[in-house]
């Protein structure tokens, strides 16, 4: 299944609205954001975008890439 580049751009400008709200006071992730950090790992800006800001939230890189499923 390609991504059309329709997709792509939603796909990141979604990274960026949600990276914005990540980075507030008292966040903590739910499973809408999980999906969207699983799903953006199928396009490499989109989850630069949401593990930077994941990362600021005060989550170590590895736990990201384990939320993300990247770690065997």
């Amino acid at each position: 299944m390609s991504i059309t580049q329709l997709n792509i751009d939603i796909l990141i400008s979604n990274a960026q609205r949600a990276a914005a709200e990540i980075g507030s006071y008292g966040w903590r992730p739910d499973n809408h954001d999980i999906q969207q950090l699983r799903f953006s790992i199928r396009h490499a800006p989109a989850y630069l975008i949401l593990s930077r800001a994941w990362r600021r939230a005060g989550f170590k890189a590895t736990a990201v890439r384990k939320l993300a499923g990247r770690v065997p």
